[in-house]
């Protein structure tokens, strides 16, 4: 859907965006029944690494960023650029977009692609999520689309969705349900440090709902248990 710019969407309060900092990616996709993450290519470009905040969402025509500029005069606090450019071997983000951005108060981008300029944006630690990195430059002709719903990581991205990232990579809070993931995400974290407070570190919850993992239970019946050592055969 291109040729489409949309001024305003639905953001979460900024005080429930704020409740999702500190909790992990992990814990928020085992909330979502282990859903919500992004595909493991869309990786940070360094280490100790976090962002939160509201998906402001850019289409852009494949090879071509001139919406991603325009976003960066629109994109407010809070926000995290995410860009469904449609070519992996484009960078369609640099590292004068993000000076550009941080102005702003964008606090990150998450690129379906290509970024550019990546020790630049390393030193200047601006939390970047993407595929892969070029050189390569891209047009600025043919205009996308502006807070739209977008295809990032395997995943549909709407305008206002709740976006967390750290080291282990990105997940995606539906803004619909971002209140009920969030109370079991905190339970789950809460069930976890009880279990490490009495010393029980070799079994986790699975969920808030499930519990301590019970390993023999799970696997009862379907495995054949030998208290010989495996013979090999000549």
């Amino acid at each position: 859907m291109y040729g489409h710019i949309y001024h305003t969407f639905e953001r979460a309060p900024a005080s429930l965006v704020e409740r999702f900092r500190g909790v992990s990616t992990s814990t928020l996709s085992d909330a979502m029944g282990r859903h919500g993450a992004m595909k493991s290519n869309i990786r940070p470009i360094y280490d100790d690494i976090s962002m939160v905040g509201s998906a402001f969402t850019v289409l852009c025509f494949p090879g071509d960023n001139i919406m991603t500029h325009k976003a960066l005069q629109m994109v407010g606090p809070g926000d995290v650029l995410v860009i469904d450019d449609g070519d992996y071997d484009t960078g369609c983000f640099g590292h004068r977009s993000a000076l550009q951005a941080r102005s702003r108060g964008c606090v990150g981008l998450v690129a379906s692609g290509s970024i550019r300029d990546l020790a630049l944006l390393r030193k200047e630690r601006f939390p970047v999520f993407s595929r892969s990195v070029s050189p390569r430059a891209p047009q600025k002709s043919t205009p996308g689309s502006i807070n739209v719903p977008v295809h990032v990581g395997g995943l549909v991205v709407n305008p206002g969705d709740i976006i967390v990232g750290d080291d282990d990579g990105v997940v995606v809070v539906p803004l619909a349900s971002a209140e009920a993931i969030l109370e079991k995400a905190t339970q789950r974290d809460r069930l976890e440090a009880e279990a490490i407070a009495k010393g029980r570190t070799g079994e986790l919850p699975l969920d808030p709902a499930h519990g301590v993992l019970e390993i023999d239970k799970l696997l009862k019946g379907k495995v054949v248990e030998h208290t010989e050592p495996y013979a090999r055969h000549a």
